[in-house]
C-alpha cells in the first residue's frame, strides 16, 4: 500500500523493532467472518480521501461505495454504480477549497455527504522576480569541524525556487557573490566550496526578473568551518536483529539515499561535522556519510582515531551457514556489497579505518556457500574482504561477537548455505516466514467496500500457509489475527526462526495525482540481488495464473521489508485495491484462493529451480 497518509511500510519504529518476536496462534471460522465484515454501514462510505484533505494536483481520487442498490451522484452528476456500490473516480478541482457533495438514494430514501478537498497544485511564477518561501537550501545549519578533504566534500549545495528565467546569484557572509544555474524552469542552484575557516553564515540569495526587478532571500540554515578538527563517536545506538537494517540507524551517502553503512554497537568513527540531526561521517578519504545523531557519542576530544589492523581471517562451516571471521583488535564501522551476475556471485566486505596486513587464511574449504576469499587494501583505510560464492546467497549478516565474549571485535560475515530441496517434493522442510501486512490499528489501504487491506490479506495470506503446509512447508505467521504486529519484529522472527523466506503479502494502492485508470495488476518488490529470482518466480506465477488481474511487474525498491538480509526478503502486491476490477478479485472468496494458489505455485517453482540447479 502506497498511499502516504495511511500506515507506511517505510516508517521507522525503533522502540518496536526492540519489542521480542511472537509465534501467534491460530483464528477461529469465526475470526475470518468478522474480519471480512463490512467495517461501516453508512449509506456513504468514503474510504478516500479524508475530509479537509489537501492535494498538490488539480484531481483528487475519489474512492468508497454506497449501500448495494444505490444511486449516486457526486455535484448533482450522476456516477455508475455496480450492484455491489463501488466508486473510483477521478474528479478534478480548482484550486482552493472544493466541497464535494455527495448523494445516494436507496428505497426512496436520499442521504447526503460533503467532503472538502482543497487543491493546491504547483504552478509556475511568472511575471516579476519571486523567491518560493521555504524552498531556500540550506535549511538547517551546516557545520564542518575542518574543511573537507577533497573538492567533492567540500562543495555545498544551495538553491530555491522563484521565477522562470531570471538571473541567480548568492553570497555566503561577506563571500561572493557566486553566480547559479537554472537548471530547470525556475529551479536555481549552486555550490558553495567551503573555505578553511568560516564564521556561522546564512546564505543571502538574489533573483533578478527578465523585467529587471529583483527579489532576495535569505536560507533559515548556516554554513560555518569551525577548524577545531576532527572527532571520534562511537555506536551507541541499540541494533535490532542481524540483518534488518533498520531505516532510522543506517548510515547513509550524502545525496541521504543509499544505505551504506551497517553500525554496530561499540563500533568507533571519525566525525568531521554535523548538519541538522545528523553527523557528517569520514569513513574514509573519498567517502562522507550521513550518520543519525541517535546512533553515535561522541567521545572525549583528543581520543585517537579509530585504526585497526588485523592479520588473520578464518572461514569456517557451522551447519545452516559459512562463516568468514576477521579478528579485530577494535570494532569498525563496515559494509557489505553483494554482487549477484552470470559472471558469478560475490559478497564485499568493506572496513573503514582498517588495514589488513593478512599472511594466511585459516579455511574449511569446501566451505558450503563460500567458494573463494581473497583481501585487498582499497585506498583512504579500506579493508576489503572479497568472498566468491557457490551461487547466489540464500541470505547473509555481519556482526561483531557479544560485548562479553572473547570474540567482541571479531566481525564474523554469515552466508546461509544452500539448503538441500528435493526436486520432486520442493516445498518438503522448507521454513519460510509469511507476513500479512499490517493488522489492528494499522489498516493499510482503505478498502473501498468497506474491508481494509489488512482484513484481506490476512485470509489470503493463511491460505497460502495452508497450501505450502500441505506440501511439506514449515511455515510461520508473523500475525494471525487482527492485532498490532511492529514492522521489525516481522523480520525479526524470520531471523529467530531461522527462515530461509521472508514473504510480505500487501495489496496496492496509488498516491495523490495518480489516475486510478492508468495503474492496476500484481506485483512484487524486492531490493537485495539476492531475491531477484524468488521474485521473478513469484511474480511469473501470479501474471499466469491471474492474467485478468494486471501485470505490475517486479520493482526494486528499498523497504523496511525488503531491506533484511538474513533470509530471502520480498514484498507482493496482490493487486490494487484503487482499481474496481482488481479490488472486487480481492474482495471475492474465488479471487483471494486464485491468489493464494497463484502465491504458493511461485514459491514452489523457485525452489523446485533452485534443486535443478544444484544437479
Amino acid at each position: 500500500m502506497k498511499r502516504t497518509v495511511l500506515t507506511a511500510l517505510l516508517v521507522c519504529s525503533l522502540a518496536a523493532a526492540q519489542t521480542a518476536p511472537t509465534t501467534p496462534s491460530m483464528p477461529t471460522p469465526a475470526d475470518l467472518t468478522r474480519l471480512l465484515s463490512p467495517i461501516s454501514s453508512d449509506p456513504i462510505f468514503v474510504a478516500y480521501p479524508p475530509d479537509k484533505h489537501s492535494v498538490a494536483f488539480d484531481h483528487v481520487l475519489l474512492e468508497g461505495s454506497v449501500l448495494p442498490g444505490a444511486t449516486f451522484s457526486i455535484g448533482g452528476q450522476a456516477v455508475d454504480v455496480g450492484a455491489d456500490g463501488l466508486f473510483i473516480e477521478w474528479v478534478p478541482l480548482q484550486p482552493g477549497e472544493n466541497v464535494l457533495k455527495l448523494e445516494t438514494t436507496l428505497g426512496g430514501v436520499t442521504s447526503t455527504k460533503e467532503l472538502r478537498v482543497t487543491s493546491r497544485p504547483k504552478t509556475l511564477l511568472s511575471g516579476a522576480a519571486q523567491i518560493v518561501e521555504g524552498s531556500v537550501l540550506p535549511a538547517v545549519d551546516r557545520v564542518a569541524y575542518l574543511q573537507p578533504v577533497n573538492l567533492e566534500t567540500r562543495g555545498v549545495p544551495v538553491g530555491f525556487t522563484g521565477t522562470p528565467g531570471g538571473k541567480a546569484s548568492f553570497k555566503v557572509g561577506d563571500l561572493g557573490p557566486f553566480p547559479m544555474t537554472e537548471s530547470a524552469s525556475g529551479e536555481y542552484a549552486g555550490t558553495f566550496l567551503l573555505p578553511a575557516q568560516l564564521a556561522a553564515a546564512p546564505l543571502t540569495f538574489t533573483l533578478t526578473g527578465a523585467d529587471g526587478s529583483a527579489a532576495t532571500a535569505t536560507s533559515k540554515g548556516k554554513l560555518s568551518v569551525t577548524g577545531t578538527g576532527p572527532r571520534v563517536a562511537e555506536v551507541t545506538a541499540t541494533i535490532a536483529g542481524r540483518g534488518l537494517q533498520a531505516g532510522g540507524q543506517v548510515w547513509r551517502n550524502g545525496a541521504g539515499r543509499n544505505y551504506v553503512v551497517y553500525p554496530r554497537p561499540g563500533a568507533q568513527t571519525v566525525i568531521v561535522g554535523e548538519e541538522g540531526s545528523t553527523y557528517t561521517v569520514q569513513a574514509s578519504g573519498g567517502l562522507t556519510l550521513n550518520a543519525p545523531k541517535s546512533t553515535l557519542t561522541l567521545k572525549p576530544e583528543g581520543t585517537p582515531l579509530p585504526r585497526a589492523i588485523f592479520t588473520t581471517i578464518n572461514v569456517r562451516n557451522a551447519g545452516t551457514h559459512s562463516e568468514v571471521q576477521v579478528d579485530l583488535p577494535a570494532r569498525v564501522p563496515f559494509t557489505v556489497e553483494q554482487q549477484v551476475g552470470q559472471g558469478g556471485s560475490s559478497l564485499d566486505l568493506r572496513l573503514f579505518h582498517s588495514i589488513a596486513d593478512v599472511d594466511y587464511i585459516v579455511s574449511d574449504y569446501p566451505v558450503g556457500a563460500v567458494r573463494d576469499v581473497r583481501w585487498f587494501q582499497d585506498a583512504d583505510g579500506v579493508a576489503r574482504v572479497h568472498v566468491d560464492l557457490n551461487g547466489a546467497p540464500w541470505g547473509y549478516d555481519a556482526t561483531y561477537g557479544a560485548d562479553d565474549s572473547a570474540q567482541r571485535s571479531t566481525l564474523t560475515l554469515r552466508v546461509r548455505n544452500a539448503p538441500a530441496i528435493n526436486a520432486r517434493q520442493p516445498l518438503d522442510g522448507r521454513s519460510i516466514v509469511l507476513d500479512p501486512g499490517h493488522g489492528g490499528d494499522e489498516f493499510g489501504g482503505a478498502g473501498p467496500l468497506r474491508v481494509p487491506e489488512k482484513n484481506l490479506v490476512l485470509p489470503l495470506t493463511l491460505r497460502v500457509a495452508e497450501l505450502l503446509r500441505e506440501k511439506g512447508a514449515n511455515v510461520i505467521l508473523t500475525r494471525d489475527r487482527d492485532v498490532v504486529t511492529p514492522i521489525y519484529n516481522r523480520p525479526l522472527l524470520a531471523e529467530e526462526k531461522n527462515a530461509e523466506l521472508l514473504v510480505s503479502i500487501h495489496a496496492n494502492a496509488l498516491p495523490d495525482g495518480v489516475d486510478p485508470r492508468t495503474k492496476r495488476g500484481a506485483g512484487v518488490y524486492f531490493y537485495n540481488p539476492q531475491a531477484r529470482a524468488l521474485a521473478d518466480a513469484v511474480q511469473g506465477a501470479l501474471v499466469e495464473k491471474l492474467p485478468d488481474v494486471g501485470n505490475d511487474g517486479v520493482h526494486y525498491q528499498n523497504l523496511a521489508l525488503t531491506r533484511p538480509t538474513t533470509q530471502l526478503s520480498i514484498l507482493i502486491e496482490t493487486a490494487f485495491l484503487t482499481d474496481k476490477q482488481n479490488l472486487r478479485l480481492l474482495m471475492s472468496d474465488t479471487g483471494r484462493e486464485r491468489l493464494a494458489q497463484a502465491i504458493a505455485l511461485g514459491l514452489e517453482r523457485f525452489y523446485r529451480d533452485a534443486a535443478l540447479k544444484q544437479r
